[in-house]
C-alpha cells in the first residue's frame, strides 16, 4: 500500500476540492482573511501562565481590528465572520474562545436588537477597534445549559426610569466569563430576568460596561477563576448589587418597551418566546465555533500527514506507508469532508436570513434545528481526528509547539460552549419526533437518488429512530440517538449533493469520500443494523470490500484530499518534524 508523497499538489481537482472545502468561497472570502491572520501564527512560547497567553489574545484581538477595518461590517457578515473563525483557530487557537463574545453575541445582539441611538453607536464604536472587549453574560452557576432559568435579576424603578442589576443568591452568580483581567475595558450583555411590580417578565439582555478605564462599574464584584485543563482565559465569577442600568441599555429589537408612566407592554406574549430572541444570537456562535474545530482539525491533519511523509519507521521505511497510518488518515479525511459539506450548507442558511431569502417561522425553526444538529456532530468529529492525529505523531503530538494540543484544547472548549453537545442533541432529537408525528411535515430521512447501498441504510436508521422516537415519550436516549441518526444521514447527504454539483475534475474522488464517510458510519453502528435485520454476513462482507475499494482509490489522490485545505509545508508553523536541536531549545529561551 504506496501513497503518493507530494505534499503540495496544485492541479484542477486540488482547486475543486478547495471549493468544496470552503463553499466555493475561497477567493472570494478565505483568502483574504487566511492572509491576515496567518500573520498571527507564531509556534506557541512555553513558561506562559494562563493569564499571560489570556493577555496576549486580546492584543491580537485589537491587531486584528486594526487590520480587519470594521469589526462591525464583520460581525454583520456571516461569510467574513466564518472566515475569521476557521483561519484564527488555525493560525491562533488561544484569541479564537474570545471570538464569539465580541462579534457575534454582544456586537451580534446591539446590532440586532438594538434602536441605533447614540448610546449603542457608542458602545459598537469601543467593540469595533476593540478597545473594549465584549463579553456575553448569561450562565450562572446553578444554571448551565438549562440558562431559560436563570436567576439573575433586571429590577425596574419606574420612578427613576432604570434598572437594578441584581444577584438575588448565590447560584445566580454568572459563572466564568473572560473578565478577570484587571486592564482591560469590558462591555458585556447580561441576560437578566426582568421585575416589574413583582412580576418575572421573561429574559432580556442588558448592556452593562462592566470596567472602563476609571474602574470596575460600582455594585459589581469580579472574582477570579483558577485555570481550566485548557483553552486558557480569564474566567471569573460576577455578582451584581443593585447596579443601576439605564432604560436605554435594554435590549429588546422594538417588542417590548415601557410607556410615559413606566408601565411594561410587549408584543411577544409568551416569556420562552422573549428568551429565544435573547438567545437568537448563541446559534450563530455555535456554526461559527463548531466550524472553526473542524478548521483546526484540518490543519491538525495536514500537520501529521506532512509528518508522516518525513518520519521514518523501523527498515527506514516512511510512516505514511504503514497502512495503519494511511488508512486511518483516510478515515478521518471522509469525516472532515463530510463535516465540512454538512456545516457549509448550515452556514449558508445564515447570509440567506440576512438577506431576507429564509423567511417565516418554519424556516427559522428549522434553522434552529440544523444548527443544533450541526454542533455536535462538527466539534466531535474534529475531537476524534485531532485524537487520531495526536495519538499518530506519538510524543511529538504532545507539545503545544506542534499546535495539536492547543487544537484539542479549543474543541473541547467548543464541546461545551453555548448549549453543551448533548443537551442540544436532546432538544433537537425531540424536535425532530415531534416532526415526525405530523406537527410541521417536515420530512426526515427523505430518500436520495444516486447514492449508496450504506447511504440508504442511513436514512433508514433515522426513519426507523424517528418512527421509535414519536412513541417512545420523550427519553433523552431516544432523542440522543435520533439526533445523531439525522446529523450523520445529513452530512452523509451533504457531500453527496456537494460532489454532484463539483467539477468532472473532483466529482468522483468525492463521490468515493462519500461512499466511505456512509460505509464507516454504518460499520461504527454495526450492532444497530445487524439487530435491526439490516446487516446481514453477505451484507457485511459485502461492506467490508467497499471500504476496501474506496481505500484503494483514494489513496493515491491523498496529496490533493490534504492539498485541498490550503496548507502548505512550514504553515501552520510547527516543530512537528524538524531534527533541528537548536530550534527546540530556541524556543524553550523565547
Amino acid at each position: 500500500m504506496t501513497a503518493a508523497h507530494d505534499s503540495s499538489p496544485c492541479n484542477a481537482r486540488t482547486t475543486a476540492l478547495r471549493d468544496f472545502i470552503y463553499g466555493g468561497k475561497y477567493e472570494e472570502v478565505h483568502m483574504g482573511m487566511r492572509a491576515i491572520v496567518m500573520e498571527l501564527d507564531n509556534i506557541p512560547a512555553s513558561g506562559q501562565t494562563f493569564a499571560e497567553r489570556a493577555d496576549l489574545s486580546y492584543g491580537q484581538l485589537r491587531e486584528l481590528t486594526m487590520r480587519l477595518g470594521s469589526a462591525r461590517e464583520i460581525a454583520s457578515d456571516s461569510r467574513r465572520m466564518g472566515a475569521l473563525f476557521e483561519w484564527c483557530a488555525v493560525a491562533a487557537p488561544d484569541l479564537f474562545p474570545i471570538l464569539s463574545g465580541h462579534f457575534s453575541l454582544s456586537m451580534g445582539t446591539i446590532l440586532r436588537l438594538g434602536r441605533d441611538n447614540a448610546p449603542e453607536r457608542s458602545w459598537l464604536n469601543q467593540l469595533d477597534d476593540a478597545s473594549s472587549l465584549g463579553v456575553f453574560l448569561i450562565t450562572e452557576l446553578g444554571y448551565g445549559s438549562n440558562v431559560a432559568a436563570l436567576r439573575t435579576q433586571a429590577i425596574w424603578k419606574s420612578e427613576r426610569r432604570h434598572f437594578l442589576l441584581h444577584t438575588p443568591e448565590e447560584i445566580a452568580t454568572k459563572f466564568m466569563p473572560n473578565v478577570a483581567g484587571k486592564d482591560l475595558p469590558l462591555l458585556t450583555v447580561v441576560a437578566a430576568r426582568l421585575i416589574v411590580d413583582g412580576e418575572d417578565e421573561g429574559v432580556f439582555p442588558f448592556v452593562v460596561p462592566l470596567r472602563t478605564e476609571d474602574g470596575t462599574a460600582p455594585g459589581v464584584h469580579i472574582l477570579e477563576m483558577p485555570d481550566k485543563g485548557f483553552a486558557p482565559m480569564d474566567n471569573a465569577l460576577i455578582r451584581f448589587n443593585q447596579v443601576p442600568v439605564p432604560e436605554h441599555a435594554w435590549l429588546t429589537g422594538g417588542t417590548a418597551w415601557f410607556d410615559a408612566a413606566g408601565r411594561f407592554a410587549c408584543s411577544i406574549p409568551d416569556l420562552k418566546d422573549r428568551f429565544r430572541q435573547t438567545v437568537q444570537q448563541l446559534r450563530t456562535g455555535r456554526v461559527m465555533l463548531a466550524a472553526g474545530t473542524l478548521a483546526a482539525a484540518r490543519a491538525g491533519l495536514w500537520l501529521t500527514y506532512d509528518y508522516a511523509l518525513q518520519r521514518r519507521t523501523a527498515g527506514d521505511v516512511p510512516m505514511i506507508e504503514r497502512d495503519n497510518v494511511a488508512l486511518g488518515l483516510l478515515s478521518c479525511l471522509s469525516r472532515v469532508y463530510a463535516a465540512s459539506a454538512f456545516g457549509n450548507a448550515v452556514r449558508a442558511r445564515l447570509p440567506a436570513q440576512e438577506e431576507g431569502r429564509l423567511t417565516g417561522p418554519e424556516e427559522d425553526a428549522k434553522t434552529e434545528l440544523l444548527c443544533s444538529l450541526a454542533k455536535p456532530l462538527l466539534s466531535w468529529t474534529a475531537r476524534d481526528v485531532l485524537q487520531e492525529c495526536r495519538e499518530r505523531c506519538g510524543a511529538q503530538g504532545m507539545f503545544r509547539a506542534n499546535r495539536i494540543p492547543d487544537y484539542l484544547g479549543i474543541t473541547q472548549a467548543v464541546i461545551t460552549a453555548e448549549g453543551e453537545n448533548q443537551v442540544l442533541q436532546i432538544s433537537a432529537g425531540r424536535s425532530l419526533a415531534a416532526r415526525v408525528e405530523g406537527e410541521s411535515g417536515w420530512a426526515v430521512g427523505a430518500d436520495q437518488q444516486g447514492t449508496s447501498q450504506w447511504h440508504g441504510l442511513l436514512r433508514l436508521r433515522e426513519r426507523i429512530l424517528a418512527e421509535e422516537s414519536a412513541h417512545a415519550g420523550w427519553a433523552n436516549t431516544h432523542a440522543l440517538d435520533l439526533a445523531d441518526a439525522a446529523a450523520t444521514r445529513m452530512a452523509a447527504q451533504s457531500l453527496h449533493e456537494e460532489a454532484e454539483r463539483a467539477p468532472d475534475a473532483a466529482r468522483r474522488l468525492l463521490h468515493t469520500l462519500g461512499v466511505l464517510y456512509a460505509a464507516e458510519q454504518v460499520r461504527a453502528r454495526a450492532g444497530w443494523f445487524a439487530a435491526h435485520a439490516e446487516l446481514s454476513a453477505e451484507r457485511a462482507e459485502q461492506l467490508t470490500r467497499d471500504i476496501d475499494q474506496a481505500h484503494t482509490e483514494l489513496l493515491p489522490r491523498m496529496p490533493e484530499l490534504m492539498g485541498a485545505f490550503g496548507f502548505e509545508r512550514g504553515s501552520p508553523r510547527s516543530l512537528m518534524g524538524r531534527n533541528d536541536v537548536d530550534e527546540w531549545v530556541r524556543l524553550i529561551h523565547t
